[in-house]
C-alpha cells in the first residue's frame, strides 16, 4: 500500500506558528472518471488574512489604538494600558484608573487614555512618563486631529478639547455627552455624535451645524477624508437607511434606504466604498458594501452573528467586521471573497496599522489581542497538491486512491492516482493539518481498528504514515471535524455504539490531547460530516443529516461546546455520501459536496451563516467511488 510503511517521522511543533502556504505544481496524469463537467484551467488564489498571534494582554479590553509610525498597539484594559510592539507584547505602558478608551497621536507619539475617575492620561510613547489632565467627569471616547494636535474626549456635560501642545482644556456643553467623535483632519472638523443627534465642530472647536432627523436619532457616524463626505445611520421614523452629509456646507445631500436595521458604519477613502453592518431577522447579520459616489448597494455578505463593529484598511481594499460573541468577518474588497476568522470571545474593537497590513483585534471575553496579518494566507482544507485550492480524494472499488484537485472556481483538473491498497481501510477522514507541518493530512482506520496517520507532503503524495491509536473500530463514525477550538489544531469527533459523540483534541503535532464528551444520541443522524467553517464564524462546523433527511448545522463556540445547532437543508436523504472540503468553488464560504444515487456529484455552495447551500452538478460517475473526502 503506497505510503503505509512503519516509519515514524519527526513532527514539527508550535501551535503558535504563523502558517505558511507552499505553492507546487499539480501533476497531471491522463485518464479520470470523465465526470468533470468543470474541467478547466487553475486560477490565481486571492491574498488572504489569518490570525498569526495571540497576546494576553490584562483583563476585559475595551479599546485599541495603533501607531503606525513606530508599529506600536495600545491596548485598554482593566489592568491599565498594554503595548504591543508589532505583534509582540512589551508589558503595560502604565496602570492606570481603569480605561475606558484609547487613541494615539502618530505624529507626536503621545497616547492619551480616558479614565474613568475624570481624567485622561498623556504618556509619552517613547519615555511612558505619564501626564494627567482633568477633563471632567465619566470621560469617554476619545479622538485625535493630529494636524491641528487637538484631542476630544467624550464627558458626561458633553465634550473636552485638550491642546495637545500645551494639555490646555476647553469644554463644550452638550446635554446628552458624546457617545462618539469622529475627526476629517483634512478640514479638521469634529463630528460628534450625542444623543442621537450629529454635532459638527469647526476648527476652534465652536458647534457651527446640529444635524437631527427626529425620532429614532442617528446611530453612527464614519467620514470620507478624500471626498470630504460624512455618512451616517439612521432608525427613523421613516425607517432605516445611510445618509450622506457635504463636509463643505454641512448638509444632507443623499439618503440611501434599508430593509433592515443598520448600525455601525465605516469608509475606505482609498476606494470610495461604504461598509454598513445590517441585522437579519434571526441571530445573523450582513455586511453591506455601497459604491460612495452613486450610493448604490454594490455586494452584501451573511455574517454568522449580528456585527458589534467595523475597521477598514485603505491600502488593502479590505473590511474587518467584528462579530457579537466571537471572530472577525473579513470582506475582500478587491476579489469580493470573505472569510471568517475565530479571534476570541467578545470581539469589541479593533484597528488596523495601514502601514504593515496588521490588525488588532480587542477580546473583551478572552483577556487577549489577535493580531491578524493581512498577507499571511490562512491554511487551506484539502488542498493536498499545495497550490491553496481545496481538493477532493476518492478510493475506488479496487482500493486505489485519486486525487482530483480543484480549479479553485468549482471545476477540476486532470486526476491523479495518489495511492493503492486503501480498501483495507474502514473509514478515512481529512481533518486538515494534522501534524502541523502547514500540510493537510487523511486519518484512516483499518479493519483491526488501529487509525493511522498518513502525512501530506503538500505535492500531492504522502509522507511515511504512523500510527496515531487503537481501538477505533468500536466507533461508528469518525469525523475529521478540523479546529474545534480556536487554537487553529485541527481535531476529530468519533460517534460510539451508544450514539455517544467524543471529541478527540488534537494537539497540533500529530498527537492527542484528553477526549471529551461532545453529546448524546447522535445515533439518530444518518450521516456526519465535517464542513469546514461553514458559517464563516472562523471555527470548523459539524453537519449532520437526520432519519427525515433534515441536515443541521453544529457550529461549535470555539472554547469547547456548542451553539446552537440551525438548520440548512431539507431532502438530503437521496445523498448517500456527504463531503466537507472546504471553499470549493473560491467564494471564501465553505461548501458541502454530496453524491446521490445515480452517482452524480453536487456542489453546494455556502453562503456563510445558516443560509441554505445553493447547488450545481459538478460530476457524473462517482457511484463507483466507495469512499470521498
Amino acid at each position: 500500500m503506497t505510503a503505509a510503511g512503519d516509519h515514524s517521522r519527526a513532527l514539527v511543533a508550535g501551535s503558535d506558528r504563523v502558517r505558511r502556504r507552499r505553492l507546487a505544481a499539480a501533476r497531471v496524469v491522463a485518464g479520470g472518471l470523465g465526470l468533470a463537467l468543470l474541467l478547466g484551467t487553475m486560477v490565481s488564489p486571492a491574498v488572504a488574512d489569518d490570525v498569526t498571534n495571540v497576546v494576553p494582554v490584562g483583563a476585559q479590553p475595551s479599546a485599541v489604538a495603533v501607531n503606525a509610525v513606530t508599529n506600536r498597539a495600545y491596548i485598554a484594559t482593566g489592568d491599565g494600558v498594554s503595548v504591543l510592539d508589532g505583534s509582540t507584547s512589551s508589558g503595560l505602558l502604565y496602570t492606570g484608573d481603569r480605561p475606558v478608551d484609547v487613541a494615539v497621536n502618530s505624529a507626536t507619539n503621545k497616547v492619551y487614555v480616558s479614565e474613568i475617575g475624570g481624567s485622561v492620561a498623556v504618556v509619552d510613547g517613547a519615555t511612558r512618563a505619564v501626564t494627567s489632565v482633568a477633563v471632567g467627569a465619566s470621560p469617554g471616547v476619545v479622538a485625535v486631529n493630529e494636524p491641528n494636535n487637538k484631542i476630544y474626549v467624550g464627558v458626561q456635560s458633553g465634550l473636552a478639547i485638550i491642546d495637545g501642545a500645551t494639555n490646555a482644556v476647553k469644554t463644550v456643553a452638550l446635554a446628552n455627552g458624546a457617545q462618539d467623535i469622529v475627526v476629517n483632519s483634512a478640514t479638521s472638523k469634529a463630528y460628534v455624535l450625542s444623543g442621537g443627534t450629529l454635532r459638527v465642530l469647526d476648527a476652534s472647536g465652536t458647534v457651527k451645524t446640529t444635524i437631527n432627523i427626529g425620532a429614532g436619532g442617528i446611530l453612527a457616524v464614519a467620514v470620507n477624508e478624500a471626498t470630504n463626505k460624512v455618512y451616517f445611520t439612521t432608525l427613523g421614523r421613516y425607517g432605516a437607511s445611510v445618509r450622506v452629509v457635504d463636509g463643505i456646507t454641512d448638509e444632507v445631500t443623499g439618503t440611501v434606504p434599508f430593509d433592515q436595521f443598520v448600525g455601525k458604519v465605516a469608509v475606505d477613502p482609498a476606494t470610495n466604498k461604504i461598509y454598513v453592518a445590517a441585522d437579519s431577522t434571526s441571530i445573523e447579520g450582513y455586511v453591506k458594501v455601497l459604491n460612495g459616489q452613486t450610493l448604490t448597494e454594490i455586494a452584501s455578505y451573511v455574517t454568522p452573528t449580528r456585527i458589534t463593529d467595523l475597521a477598514v484598511n485603505p491600502g488593502a481594499d479590505k473590511a474587518y467586521a467584528l462579530m457579537g460573541g466571537r471572530g472577525v468577518t473579513v470582506v475582500d474588497g478587491a476579489s469580493g471573497k470573505v472569510s471568517g476568522l475565530f479571534t476570541g470571545q467578545e470581539p469589541v474593537d479593533a484597528a488596523v496599522n495601514s502601514s504593515t497590513g496588521m490588525v488588532y483585534v480587542a477580546n473583551n471575553g478572552s483577556a487577549s489581542v489577535s493580531v491578524i496579518a493581512g498577507s499571511a494566507a490562512a491554511p487551506v482544507k484539502n488542498d493536498f497538491n499545495g497550490d491553496s485550492f481545496s481538493d477532493v480524494l476518492a478510493r475506488d472499488s479496487s482500493g486505489v486512491l485519486w486525487l482530483y484537485p480543484g480549479n479553485g472556481v468549482g471545476g477540476w483538473l486532470p486526476r491523479v492516482q495518489v495511492g493503492v491498497g486503501w480498501n483495507v481501510m474502514t473509514a478515512l477522514v481529512s481533518p486538515g493539518d494534522f501534524n502541523g507541518d502547514s500540510h493537510p493530512d487523511v486519518l484512516a482506520r483499518d479493519s483491526a481498528g488501529a487509525l493511522w496517520l498518513y502525512p501530506g507532503n503538500g505535492s500531492g503524495g504522502w509522507l511515511p504514515r504512523s500510527q496515531v491509536g487503537v481501538g477505533w473500530n468500536s466507533m461508528t463514525a469518525i469525523i475529521g471535524s478540523g479546529p474545534f477550538f480556536g487554537d487553529g489544531n485541527p481535531d476529530v469527533m468519533a460517534r460510539d455504539s451508544s450514539g455517544t459523540l467524543w471529541r478527540y483534541r488534537g494537539d497540533g503535532q500529530g498527537g492527542w490531547l484528553s477526549r471529551a464528551w461532545a453529546g448524546s444520541g447522535w445515533n439518530g443522524m444518518s450521516e456526519i460530516t465535517g464542513v469546514a467553517d461553514f458559517n464563516g464564524d472562523g471555527v470548523s462546523d459539524i453537519a449532520a443529516r437526520d432519519s427525515s433527511g433534515a441536515l443541521w448545522l453544529y457550529p461549535p463556540n470555539g472554547i469547547g461546546g456548542w451553539l446552537s445547532r440551525q438548520n440548512i437543508g431539507q431532502g438530503w436523504n437521496s445523498m448517500n455520501s456527504l463531503v466537507g472540503p472546504g471553499d470549493f468553488d473560491g467564494d471564501g464560504r465553505a461548501d458541502i459536496l454530496a453524491r446521490n444515487a445515480a452517482g452524480e456529484l453536487w456542489l453546494y455552495s455556502g453562503a456563510g451563516g445558516s443560509v441554505w447551500p445553493s447547488a450545481s452538478r459538478v460530476g457524473t460517475g462517482w457511484n463507483g467511488m466507495t469512499a470521498i473526502l
